[in-house]
Formats: C-alpha cells, sequence, structure tokens
C-alpha cells in the first residue's frame, strides 16, 4: 500500500501525536509540522482539527492560553492512526523480505481486511460527502447502500464504518470487509441529519463491538463486574474498553472493576467466555436478564 493513498494521514498522524495531551498554540503547531516539510495553512489546521474530531478524537481550545490540546478517545488503544500505520510500514518489510518471509513465516492474521477502501473514507469524512457502495450481508443478497460517513470504529481487528442510511434515514454500522464497489458522491450538509442519529453515535462509544443492546431502553449502565486474580492482571494490561475502573475493592475471591457500558450482545460474549473468572455483580437486573435470556445455568 502506496503512502500516496492517504496524502494527509501521515500529517494528521504527527499534528494529533504533537498534540496528544499538551496544550499548544496554532503556530506551534504549524511550525512543528514545517519542520517535518508539511506547510499547511491555518485554515487547513483548523480542518486538520476537525477532521481529528469526526473521527473519534477530542480537540479542546483553551480560550485563556489560545491554545489546543488532544485528547484520543478512542475505544481500541490500537487506533485507526495507527492500524494504518503499521500496516503500510508491515507491508513495506513483506515485499522487502517476500522470499524470506514465505519461506520462514507462518502468517495467517498480518492482512487488515479491504483496508485500501480506507482512504475513500476518508476522503468523504474530511469533504463531507455521501458514500455508496455494496454491501454482502450475511444471508448473501447484496445491496447498494448510500450513507453520509460519521465515525470508524475498531473492534477485535475488524473495522466498522458507522453512517447516516440516508433510505432508511437511521443510523447504521457496516462491516469494511463487506464493502466493494465504493464510490464518492455530492456533499452533504449534517444539518439534514435528525439529532437522534448524534445521540445513537456518542453511545457507540460505550458499546462493545457494535452488535445489538439487549436492553429495552437503549443507554448507559453503571456495570460492576468481580474479576479474578488471573484475568484482572490481563486486563491491566489490555482493558476491556475506556471506561475500565479497576476500584480495589473485593467482592468475597473477585476483584470489583466498574464499567459504563451500553451492555449488548458482545457484553454478553464476554461474560460467557469467561465463566469462572468473572461474574456480574450489579446491577441485579441485568445479571438477571442475561441469566434468563441468554444463560440458563449462568
Amino acid at each position: 500500500m502506496s503512502s500516496n493513498n492517504f496524502p494527509a494521514l501521515n500529517r494528521i498522524a504527527l499534528l494529533r501525536d504533537y498534540g496528544l495531551k499538551r496544550y499548544r498554540s496554532k503556530k506551534e503547531y504549524l511550525e512543528y509540522l514545517e519542520q517535518r516539510d508539511y506547510i499547511i495553512s491555518s485554515r487547513t489546521l483548523n480542518r486538520d482539527f476537525e477532521f481529528l474530531r469526526e473521527i473519534g478524537f477530542e480537540v479542546d481550545y483553551n480560550s485563556y492560553n489560545k491554545k489546543f490540546i488532544i485528547h484520543d478517545t478512542f475505544i481500541d488503544k490500537d487506533n485507526l492512526f495507527d492500524r494504518v500505520l503499521k500496516q503500510e510500514s508491515f507491508n513495506k518489510f513483506k515485499d522487502n523480505f517476500k522470499e524470506n518471509f514465505s519461506k520462514y513465516v507462518i502468517d495467517h492474521e498480518s492482512f487488515v481486511e479491504n483496508v485500501e477502501v480506507i482512504k475513500d473514507i476518508f476522503k468523504a469524512l474530511e469533504g463531507t460527502l455521501i458514500l455508496s457502495f455494496t454491501y454482502d450481508k450475511h444471508k448473501g443478497n447484496p445491496e447498494k447502500r448510500e450513507i453520509f460517513p460519521l465515525r470508524l470504529k475498531v473492534s477485535k481487528n475488524s473495522w466498522y464504518i458507522i453512517g447516516y442510511d440516508l433510505a432508511k434515514q437511521e443510523m447504521r454500522v457496516f462491516a469494511l470487509d463487506r464493502i466493494t464497489e465504493i464510490e464518492l458522491g455530492n456533499t452533504f450538509d449534517k444539518k439534514n441529519i435528525p439529532e437522534q442519529v448524534f445521540k445513537d453515535l456518542e453511545l457507540q462509544k460505550y458499546y462493545l463491538g457494535v452488535t445489538r443492546c439487549i436492553i429495552p431502553d437503549e443507554k448507559k449502565l453503571l456495570i460492576t463486574l468481580g474479576v479474578s486474580d488471573f484475568l484482572l492482571d490481563y486486563w491491566k494490561t489490555r482493558p476491556v474498553h475506556f471506561t475500565q475502573n479497576i476500584t480495589g475493592n473485593k467482592n468475597g475471591l473477585l476483584n470489583e472493576v466498574e464499567f459504563l457500558l451500553v451492555p449488548n450482545i458482545d457484553f454478553v460474549k464476554l461474560i460467557t467466555s469467561e465463566l469462572g473468572e468473572l461474574a456480574i455483580i450489579k446491577p441485579l437486573f441485568l445479571k438477571k436478564l442475561i441469566q434468563t435470556d441468554f444463560l440458563n445455568n449462568f
């Protein structure tokens, strides 16, 4: 994959790293980029800040000292920029050592599926453009879809595009590895999107993965799990979610860990995959719901 496919990606990655958790003035940002051969205008810098916001970062401005700070709010620590840059670097490595790689390396996982469509998604996000594509559903019958892209999400090494579906007039989520025949369309005014869509988009931050909510009223819940010492050591180095809070309290032999989540099917999968290592402590109604509807012997 050539870096030409992502003309602004390296610049925005540098911008992100320079301002991450540090207050910087516009002048400092522009000088930093210029030192790295990226000469841009103040207007372009504003667009870069807006682009970072579009794909999940928080860019805050302090009017008192007239400086900006960037916060990384991605659910997955190995975020989108890093994944694309790592994939590009890794592909170059594989090309340079193609013979040795095929001879000595057992590799079934290093390729990120359909990563090439991201260049079009970036263009659509940056230019507020409509995207049209063919989507292959699980049960076959490919469909033509037209969306206004809102956010990219990475979960369990799979990438998803979250967008406003123009035909269904609601937010929908699409897996990138099932998208083909992608095309850029006309510009679209965000003002035409119902306010509820942006509320749904905000809630997506509090989902594990992209599967459906399991409670009637879709909302965030403060959930306390009891976690074994063994599993807790792993979660300390690889948090399940950005809201993970290890309280330091004990519930019997288990450690209490709090999350702010919208309970969904992926949350149920987490519980079932670690039976014996974790348990739901509260809320009790959620524990009973999962026990009744998903795990009769939970």
